[in-house]
């Protein structure tokens, strides 16, 4: 479906957490091919940027949100780069806390024409968070939790955060085995919404990775109680389902795609803002899948992510 930006409204803004690991992200683009073991291969373009919970934190905040994030940084360079990066973005960094001694955590990512690779150390990141002095201090009224470490460390949030008042969405992210266990699943159940990718919801199910897009959603939204069901598959565009209701696809924007470092983070935000505004589920696909090809447009996870301006002006 092609969005009206004549018909559409802004969101009233909302006191919004993110929760999750940030990371630095070491950005390696345009490599002719990624490298095998033992190879070194040369990139055309590099960038450092906040990544992580910071990509959609960022996206948000660009939509005109409140923004606080919630993580743990090392009290180092690269905590320096990621705490000033989402400053000047005007994310609240009240509930960023400084371990030290201690390493911010670091992706590296690697983007070559067709293919991505990422590696990662999570150093201060797997610390805990007070979730209910989050909640408590920052008046939220949604929580986005940012990756499944949170879900391993606060198998209570979403009951708090709902006690609270605040709704709740997960995107999980990758890894192999925390998309098997009992935590990670629970949170899926428990969440208002929520946003895997295509390789991340067949983990969850524990399906083949050849099943289609729209039965993965619909499988996912058998297994919850309620709320929105949402399966990114990029280029492909995104599917998602009510619980109870009919699958709906909307399909991605062709942009000339650089790097999808955080494409997916960036989506989340979209797609949010649009639920916010209560426009139909296939609108909120649509604005996640301009969203997250939007992302693509430049090297480092939230350096596209596009501001309120640029939505509604969007051709």
């Amino acid at each position: 479906m092609t969005l009206n930006a004549a018909t559409t409204t802004a969101a009233t803004p909302r006191r919004v957490v993110v929760i999750g690991p940030v990371y630095c992200d070491l950005v390696f683009g345009d490599l002719a091919r990624l490298p095998d073991w033992g190879e070194e291969v040369f990139a055309e373009r590099f960038a450092v940027a906040p990544g992580g919970s910071a990509i959609t934190a960022i996206a948000l905040a660009r939509l005109g949100h409140r923004v606080s994030l919630a993580a743990t940084v090392g009290h180092d360079a690269l905590g320096d780069v990621v705490r000033h990066g989402l400053a000047a973005e005007g994310v609240d960094l009240s509930w960023v806390a400084l371990r030290a001694p201690g390493t911010t955590p670091v992706t590296a990512a690697l983007t070559a024409a067709h293919d991505r690779a990422f590696a990662t150390y999570l150093g201060a990141g797997a610390d805990a968070i007070d979730v209910a002095a989050v909640l408590a201090g920052s008046d939220a009224e949604h929580v986005h939790v940012a990756g499944f470490p949170t879900a391993l460390a606060q198998p209570t949030l979403a009951a708090s955060a709902h006690a609270h008042g605040a709704t709740v969405s997960f995107d999980p992210g990758w890894d192999e085995r925390a998309l098997t266990l009992p935590a990670v699943r629970a949170l899926v159940r428990e969440a208002d919404v929520v946003l895997p990718n295509r390789l991340e919801a067949a983990r969850l199910l524990g399906a083949p990775d050849d099943v289609t897009s729209a039965d993965l959603v619909t499988r996912l939204a058998t297994r919850r109680p309620h709320g929105i069901s949402v399966v990114k598959a990029g280029g492909d565009g995104a599917w998602g389902a009510v619980t109870g209701g009919a699958v709906l696809h909307a399909q991605a924007p062709n942009v000339m795609a650089l790097d999808p470092t955080g494409a997916g983070d960036v989506f989340d935000a979209g797609f949010l803002d649009a639920w916010w505004e209560g426009v139909p589920l296939e609108d909120c696909l649509a604005r996640g899948c301009w969203f997250g090809a939007r992302a693509t447009t430049a090297y480092g996870g939230a350096s596209a992510a596009p501001t309120r301006l640029e939505w509604e002006a969007r051709a």
